[in-house]
This record gives C-alpha cells, sequence and structure tokens, in this order.
C-alpha cells in the first residue's frame, strides 16, 4: 500500500529512472518481470543482466533466451513489505535493461515510493 509509483519499460535497452522528491529516498516495494517471445521464436543468445544502481547489494536480475514464439518464460516477482530503501538520499535508482535478442520483449514493472 506504500507503494504509489508505478515505472514500467518493455524497450529494448532502456533505463527506469526513480527520482525521489528532494531530500527524500526512493523506497521499492516490488518489482516485476517478464521474458516473452513475439511472433517468432527467439534465436539462443547469451543470457542478459537487468542492473540496478544506488540500493545496496546493486541488485540484479540475469534472463536467458531462446523460447519458443508467442511464449514467455521467467516471468517473476519480487515483494519487499518494508520497502528497499535507496541508498543515499535525493538520488534517482535505475534499473537499466539488456538489450533484447531478436524477436525478445523484456518487461519490467516497478512500484515505489519518495519518502524521507
Amino acid at each position: 500500500d506504500a507503494g504509489n509509483n508505478y515505472t514500467t519499460s518493455a524497450t529494448s535497452a532502456a533505463t527506469l529512472t526513480l527520482t525521489p522528491n528532494a531530500g527524500q529516498y526512493v523506497y521499492v516495494y516490488g518489482i516485476h518481470i517478464s521474458n516473452c517471445a513475439g511472433a517468432s521464436a527467439v534465436t539462443a543468445a547469451a543470457v542478459t543482466t537487468i542492473s540496478s544502481t544506488n540500493l545496496t547489494g546493486s541488485p540484479a536480475y540475469t534472463l536467458g533466451s531462446g523460447v519458443a514464439a508467442g511464449l514467455c518464460t521467467q516471468g517473476f516477482g519480487e515483494v519487499y513489505p518494508t520497502g528497499m530503501k535507496s541508498t543515499a538520499p535525493g538520488t534517482a535508482v535505475t534499473y537499466v535493461l539488456p538489450a533484447f535478442a531478436t524477436n525478445q520483449t523484456v518487461r519490467m514493472g516497478v512500484v515505489w515510493a519518495s519518502q524521507p
């Protein structure tokens, strides 16, 4: 209930930027990631990683490729009931999506809030 912002992207090599109010922290309350193929199969390629900044431990999420047409794999979510607090106040948290393989789409959604 504390998360009042939702940021999402399914764009190859995109950056999700969670910008707090001045002097406040970003609190991440939940994330969801899905890894899907389009109308054509995804040719297997090297694994890719979603990276993060301004979070303790710099959480990262590694995804595979090579799924059949129209299928989603590696759909998962994480919930942080008390919020995962950013490291530095007044500084954005970012999640950087990887460059997608041909016919691959990765969507990441983040529920978050700006709080003292």
